[in-house]
């Protein structure tokens, strides 16, 4: 099974698959490779739909800079199409995605935790043409993006988590510009806070995502059904009967400008309920 066809799951029914070597000599070194879990951090789901599993190589790496502060970063080259233009099989045809992302964890107080950090996800040949050289529109320009788009997203994110409150309280966010976006729709933002309480877990945000702002094909393909150009607020709400089973159900209240040619400006409201077992 090659690694090709924009992260999807594979025809053997295959989700992950990779080789992760992690030295003892370079302790917190990993080098992972394969169809694997997003090695990047992730503090909302604008950029990446938490499904997604990317193929290729990473590096990760995390340092502890005295007793309250450790840095972290990773950086990555993934094939997302093999070959795009069809003329010879040469790397340099293929559709890629290079990575990178840096970030640290500071520990101010007992209780009180802060996460900073960034990343950039470049493409190469997201332009998608054809043999002959006859263009036609990116694959990942989809779900609202105008055709054609080009992306390089810069990204910054963070996280504030308190405890010693009544209840554990967590506040986080990103935000997301493409520099190559062709228009000035070319930002989005999520915030969101997150708390525990007799066996509760609640996540809410609420997010807001211009049209070229991230890749149509990997957004979280729940909110607003996957498409940019899309506000609104989700809601999770999940409570653990054990260490390995869960209940839980999560609300979408979305407004989309680009949901159908012939339907714009549409309220899409959607529930999942979830049962979560883990073995």
């Amino acid at each position: 099974q090659s690694l090709d066809n924009y992260f999807d799951k594979k025809s053997i029914w295959l989700d992950l698959g990779y080789l992760d070597y992690h030295p003892d000599a370079i302790k917190n070194l990993h080098i992972v490779g394969g169809k694997m879990p997003q090695q990047w951090v992730s503090m909302g789901d604008i950029i990446w739909d938490s499904d997604i599993s990317p193929e290729g190589l990473s590096v990760s790496y995390k340092y502890p800079l005295g007793a309250s502060t450790e840095v972290f970063g990773s950086a990555g080259h993934y094939t997302l199409k093999d070959n795009v233009d069809g003329d010879g099989v040469q790397f340099k045809h293929d559709l890629r995605l290079y990575a990178g992302q840096l970030g640290a964890r500071f520990a101010l107080t007992d209780n009180l935790k802060l996460t900073l950090g960034g990343s950039v996800y470049g493409y190469d040949n997201d332009d998608d043409i054809t043999a002959g050289g006859t263009s036609i529109p990116s694959v990942l320009a989809t779900n609202g993006n105008t055709p054609n788009e080009q992306f390089k997203l810069y990204e910054g994110f963070g996280q504030i988590d308190i405890t010693g409150l009544p209840l554990p309280l967590s506040l986080y966010g990103q935000y997301v510009n493409n520099k190559d976006a062709s228009n000035d729709q070319d930002s989005a933002w999520l915030a969101g806070v997150k708390t525990k309480f007799y066996g509760f877990a609640v996540d809410y945000n609420y997010r807001d995502v211009q049209r070229n702002a991230v890749v149509g094909a990997f957004t979280d393909s729940d909110f607003a059904n996957g498409f940019t150009g899309s506000r609104g607020s989700k809601l999770k709400v999940s409570y653990e009967l054990d260490k390995n089973f869960a209940l839980g159900a999560t609300y979408f209240m979305a407004n989309s400008d680009y949901t159908n040619a012939n339907l714009k400006d549409s309220d899409i409201n959607t529930l999942q309920l979830d049962a979560e077992a883990k073995f």
